[in-house]
């Protein structure tokens, strides 16, 4: 299959293209959306070789950098979504993890597969593993990469369940299990403290325990195809927590370029681990501050991360491109890439 026969391009960025059409948009979302949408509708057009389709909430402004935006009213995300999927030859899919949503959207994205639309992303395998910090966890585990235990809720609401060692934790952290970046993270001072948070309203549920670790928090970028890795940029993220929540400010690509050669050697374990994963992988890190030979996997995110947004300026390249010819070419090769460093503010 050769990219001058695909020409007609769906890109679908969740939040901006009313993924969240029946609920209140927050702002910080919204401008999170529009930064990572906007780069790769730029990146594409650059590129000519496409008709470009996307979807706008219809409280937002249609995107001028789209040869076709499609409005989504109230409640319609998801008919739109299916309908505009099968007038396109391409599907390039922005979504959170959150709530299953980048999954459930996969799934039809691999149905439309079938059919002839090719979708620009990773495998089944790699799509569940990057939706679930538990099986992320275990998968880690197994292929002997540094991570961070994981405690089901519903295992901490059992009476005579005990957490290894928990006495030599001094915090701890709960997570959605299928949450994306820092959203719903809460920080305790003591498990007990967390065990009464997520007894309420059944958040066991849904929720999982970890013991907070202390360091820099990091992040890369990377290519996979066929379990190989080509490690794109290594990027320090900026996150603020008033005592209780955490929130990104910004990255600076390549802020962690010191440890280019550390993360790369992560980047081909993580390749090997997940042998379907196809194109663009963002995976987040936190760097031991007592104990620099460790650096933590916490998350391995199977789509567009934020840091998208600043890998032109970072490669010399469009970054755009050198993905779909990852997707697209068995005989993919990385061509010479700048390492410049790049600020993103949120």
């Amino acid at each position: 299959m050769i990219i001058e026969s695909l020409k007609k391009i769906l890109v679908c960025e969740f939040i901006t293209s009313g993924g969240l059409s029946a609920e209140a948009l927050p702002e910080s979302l919204v401008n999170e959306g529009s930064l990572m949408r906007d780069a790769l509708l730029n990146h594409l057009a650059e590129m000519s070789q496409f008709e470009i389709v996307t979807l706008h909430d219809a409280r937002l402004a249609p995107s001028p950098l789209a040869n076709h935006s499609i409005e989504v009213g109230n409640g319609q995300f998801h008919h739109v979504f299916s309908e505009a999927l099968a007038t396109v030859e391409l599907v390039w899919l922005i979504a959170p993890e959150t709530n299953g949503v980048l999954l459930e959207l996969s799934e039809l994205c691999y149905a439309r597969h079938e059919k002839g639309t090719l979708f620009l992303g990773c495998g089944f395998d790699s799509m569940l593993i990057g939706t679930s910090k538990t099986l992320c966890c275990e998968a880690l585990q197994q292929a002997n990469i540094y991570t961070l235990p994981v405690y089901a809720g519903e295992d901490l609401m059992q009476e005579k369940y005990q957490v290894p060692n928990a006495q030599d934790i001094n915090q701890w952290v709960a997570k959605p299990e299928d949450g994306a970046g820092c959203e719903g993270i809460r920080l305790f001072a003591s498990l007990d403290d967390l065990k009464v948070w997520i007894a309420q309203d059944e958040r066991y549920l849904s929720y999982l325990a970890q013991p907070y670790q202390a360091g820099v928090a990091a992040s890369f970028s990377m290519l996979c195809r066929n379990g190989k890795a080509w490690l794109l940029s290594c990027n320090e993220q900026h996150i603020e927590h008033d005592g209780c929540h955490f929130k990104l400010t910004g990255i600076t690509i390549n802020g962690m370029s010191n440890y280019w050669q550390r993360f790369e050697t992560i980047a081909r374990k993580i390749a090997k681990m997940l042998p379907d994963a196809l194109g663009y992988i963002g995976v987040d890190v936190i760097i031991d501050t007592d104990n620099e030979s460790k650096i933590y996997v916490v998350e391995i995110n199977p789509r567009l991360t934020t840091s998208y947004v600043g890998l032109e300026q970072a490669l010399d390249y469009n970054p755009a491109k050198l993905i779909l010819d990852c997707v697209l070419n068995d005989k993919f090769f990385v061509p010479n890439l700048a390492k410049k460093q790049v600020d993103i503010k949120l």
